[in-house]
Order: C-alpha cells, then structure tokens, then sequence
C-alpha cells in the first residue's frame, strides 16, 4: 500500500528543510570569534605586506586590522593593537598603539609617520586633543561623542590635515600623519588569520 502524506505534513517537511538551510547559512554569515590571546595588526600602505611579527599574511586589504593568536607571533601581545607602516625613511615601523579601556566612549589615535613631532587639535578654536606625538609612536584619547573638525598639526605649527568629523560611541579613528600631510583611518577588522 502506498504511503500517502497528507498536505500540512508536506508543508511542514518543506518547512524544516527550509529551516535548516537558513541556519546553515546563517552560520556562514559570521567570522570565527577572535583567539583569546588575540593580537590585533594592520598594515596601512598600498601593496602587499611583508612579515609583521613573524605574520606574512597580513595581506593588501589596506587599514583592516587583523586579530590573530598572539602565540603565533614573534612578539606581539595579546591583547595589543598594531600598526605597521613605512615611515618617513621608506623603513617598515610597527607602532604599538595605546590601549582601549573605554570602549563606551571614542577613540582618537595618532600615529607618527612624519620626520618631526605632531599633534592632533580642535581646529577652531585651536585646542590639544592630542598631545605632541614622537615620530614612530602613537598617541591616544577617549573623548564623548561630537561632531567637530580636528587638525593633525606639527611642533611648529604647520597644518598636515583638516577633517570634519561626526564621531559615534564606540567607534574608533586613526590619524596618521606623514611628511607630505595625514589621512584618517576608521578602525576596521578583517578575518582572523590562521596561526
């Protein structure tokens, strides 16, 4: 005797079927969740990347940074953001940066590729958001959210950069500030890599 399905258990077949396929590609939709010892490193110039901390696999995606297990590294600490760039000489710098312990607010970091100290301020009127800044360092702090235009400055005063920023809760932007001017950075994260 043939097995008939009534039409609401065909529906329903067709259902779970559906079901699951949706969570199968939902779970697609997501990186793995970043090493407990995760290290965080970026390169930020055009073109592949050579090797970051014993990492060659940094990659040409450009200002993403990357978390992967500070264990298989050559130094790199967990829990600490990198930057690795040329700096003024054409030499690779990798720039620690400071650290983020309010994520409630937005971070503001300077990195130093320039041949001299510089700053980063309120443009008008002119006020120190960030300190002067060494070459090959980085600088950082937590300000509330606001809508304002900031000004990446030398010691002596000459202006690298103006941007007219709207800065959200918990986002994080990077000046970077080289010999012939600054750019900004909005802190984004790529894959994890492999160890």
């Amino acid at each position: 005797m043939p097995v008939r399905f009534s039409p609401v258990s065909l529906a329903f077949g067709v259902f779970l079927s559906t079901a699951a396929t949706g969570i199968a590609a939902d779970n697609t939709l997501y990186d793995a969740p970043p090493p407990e010892d995760a290290a965080f490193l970026r390169w930020i110039e055009p073109g592949p990347a050579p090797e970051i901390y014993g990492i060659a696999a940094l990659g040409a995606e450009g200002d993403v940074f990357h978390p992967v297990s500070a264990a298989a590294t050559s130094g790199a600490q967990p829990g600490v953001y990198y930057t690795a760039a040329r700096d003024a000489g054409g030499a690779v710098v990798v720039i620690e940066e400071p650290a983020r312990p309010d994520r409630s607010k937005v971070q503001l970091t300077l990195v130093n590729l320039a041949d001299a100290p510089v700053r980063l301020e309120v443009a008008e009127p002119a006020m120190v958001v960030v300190a002067e800044t060494e070459t090959g360092a980085a600088a950082a702090r937590a300000v509330n959210p606001v809508a304002v235009t900031l000004a990446v400055v030398t010691a002596d005063g000459a202006d690298l950069g103006r941007f007219e920023v709207s800065l959200r809760r918990g986002q994080n932007v990077t000046f970077v500030a080289r010999p012939d001017g600054a750019q900004l950075i909005e802190n984004r994260f790529g894959p994890t890599l492999a160890d």
